[in-house]
């Protein structure tokens, strides 16, 4: 079909993108010749039984955006019907989305991602004070400005198209709007709606912009649900292990489960991150702080008429709060050995309860040759049920059984050194010094590859690639995978990194270089593998300065190498 070439008074220039409810066009505006981005609806969209609310949802975002004046969120200019299909008319934006940076794996400096993160919270929590949430903030909804048209490359975000606002709930019972990679889980039960289902959102893309990879990776609608609602994501410093324990801090607690374990509000949220660019060591952030009520005024609650709430995390934290607030109350003096039977017997009730309610909320981790024929623990019954697909979803990555203490043994007295006799000749036997720090015996050598990473069966295998950054040539590099060589090259020669395969199963890859007659190793970065998805091993030298005239060398004293593994966002 012919894209128009007039919608309204507006000259349509190009199509920009279609998507399933309606397409995006550059246009211009004859009346002030301003270039213009131009959003319309699919005429399919408006024939089912379902036309109106998404017609009335079309003109929400109009209502909605027009009251946004921040400069991180595209304005609305206009809002019009041609031949009975509406569109909205905003400001069209020189640059590329971020799901474009992602897709192309570039990679963001850490200062960068609290940037982005900085600026983003403070729009999102502008726009939560005017009482409008946006329910899909993702990559593809985040415009970078173009750096030689503004002269700066700046977050902004676009199509409030399924935002809505706090005073109005026009949405069908049971459906599901937003993006699920991004999602909060109290989109997937049905709980009420706030600002806070936008930071966890932005705390998604954070994870996605300091690891590159996702928090909760799936190839379904069913796997990824059941992960953002049961399963804790890998802490993103297992995938980067640069990033400062500040922004891992702030990262998980945008992902909190319980919207009342998240940030409340935008304002917070950019508070730490600009704190984490004045000094990435930062101690002193809300991310440690305990989390506000969750009635705080500013949440921007928008709970719909009706709509069910699921308790079940809500209902653990206040049984947890007044079991707090119990222990805190003050009780009468007690006789000192009285005291100390009661602090004897509260330890060991505190001891066995800890261990209940681990048990109870922990289920014992399935192990991995059981996996494949294990289904999930049943759900709590408060929540509500996940869309439903046939086939079994286990979590990607399960929690590692705790080591066992071991038990102390008494000291063992040393036996008495009998005194040496007057015989020059006597033997005066040895007192055996104990061992307080035994010496680790020599790290093993990895042994050969056991299979050539480039013939693995192509069906049963993820694929695999490795990228090369600010590497010199000539350096040989081994690539390990679980302590055993997975790949031999030197940079430079025709080995194809392009068509590699790993077995499926959670893989951890290490890289060696031998630089100078030494050995350099690389940081450690676990992943699961999956069949037919792709995954991307990615090498850099870091502080590699220039090499001194003559070393045998190719790397700087200082350089260090870097590994990291991404995969494709959804």
């Amino acid at each position: 079909m012919a894209a128009p070439t007039v919608i309204g008074r507006y000259e349509i220039v190009a199509e920009l993108g279609r998507g399933a409810m309606g397409s995006v066009f550059k246009a211009l505006d004859p009346l002030v010749g301003r270039t213009v981005a131009l959003k319309t609806i699919h005429s399919a969209a408006l024939e089912g039984e379902h036309s109106e609310e998404y017609r009335a949802r079309f003109y929400r975002e109009a209502t909605a955006c027009g009251v946004l004046a921040h400069p991180a969120i595209v304005p609305v200019f206009d809002v019009g019907e041609h031949e009975g299909a509406p569109f909205l008319v905003m400001e069209y934006v020189e640059g590329r989305t971020l799901a474009d940076a992602l897709k192309k794996g570039e990679r963001f400096t850490l200062d960068r991602v609290c940037e982005i993160g900085q600026q983003l919270a403070e729009a999102l929590g502008y726009a939560h004070r005017q009482g409008v949430i946006h329910r899909d903030i993702k990559p593809a909804n985040i415009l970078l400005t173009s750096r030689q048209v503004y002269g700066s490359e700046r977050p902004r975000i676009t199509d409030f198209g399924i935002a809505k606002l706090a005073a109005s709930e026009i949405t069908t019972t049971g459906q599901l709007l937003g993006t699920p990679s991004f999602m909060p889980p109290e989109q997937f039960t049905g709980a009420p709606i706030d600002g806070r289902a936008d930071l966890f959102s932005l705390g998604v893309i954070l994870y996605a912009l300091a690891t590159g990879d996702q928090p909760f990776p799936g190839e379904t609608v069913t796997a990824v649900s059941y992960k953002i609602v049961y399963t804790e994501p890998v802490p993103p410093t297992k995938l980067n292990p640069s990033i400062p324990a500040g922004l891992e801090a702030v990262i998980l607690k945008c992902l909190a489960k319980n919207p009342a374990g998240r940030y409340q509000t935008g304002d917070e949220l950019a508070q730490d991150l600009a704190t984490l660019r004045a000094n990435p060591n930062a101690t002193s952030l809300l991310a440690t702080a305990p989390a506000a009520p969750a009635s705080d005024p500013n949440a921007t609650l928008a709970a719909a008429p009706g709509s069910i709430s699921h308790p079940s995390a809500l209902t653990q934290a206040t049984a947890v709060q007044s079991s707090a607030k119990a222990a805190k109350r003050p009780s009468k003096p007690a006789k000192p050995v009285a005291l100390v039977a009661a602090v004897l017997l509260a330890v060991a009730a505190a001891g066995a309860g800890g261990w209940y309610l681990l048990r109870l909320h922990h289920p014992k981790p399935v192990p991995p040759q059981q996996q494949a024929t294990t289904t999930p623990a049943p759900k709590p019954a408060a929540t509500a049920p996940l869309p439903v697909v046939q086939g079994t979803v286990l979590p990607e990555h399960e929690p590692a059984a705790p080591a066992k203490p071991a038990a102390a043994k008494p000291a063992a007295v040393a036996p008495k050194t009998p005194t040496p006799a007057a015989n020059p000749t006597a033997v005066v036997p040895k007192t055996p010094t104990p061992a307080a720090i035994p010496t680790p015996p020599p790290a093993a050598k990895p042994a050969a590859p056991a299979f050539d990473p480039h013939k693995l069966d192509a069906n049963t295998n993820s694929k695999f690639k490795i990228e090369l950054s600010h590497l010199p040539i000539r350096l040989p590099l081994t690539v390990e995978m679980n302590n055993t060589v997975y790949l031999r090259f030197v940079t430079g020669d025709a080995t194809n990194l392009d068509n590699l395969f790993v077995p499926p199963g959670i893989q951890t890859f290490r890289v060696t270089v031998m630089s100078g007659g030494q050995q350099m190793a690389s940081n450690a970065v676990s992943s699961e593998f999956k069949a037919k998805k792709r995954k991307t091993l990615k090498i850099e030298v870091r502080n590699q300065s220039s090499v001194p005239a003559g070393s045998a060398s190719p790397l700087s004293p200082g350089a260090q190498i870097f590994i990291a593994l991404s995969s494709p966002l959804l």
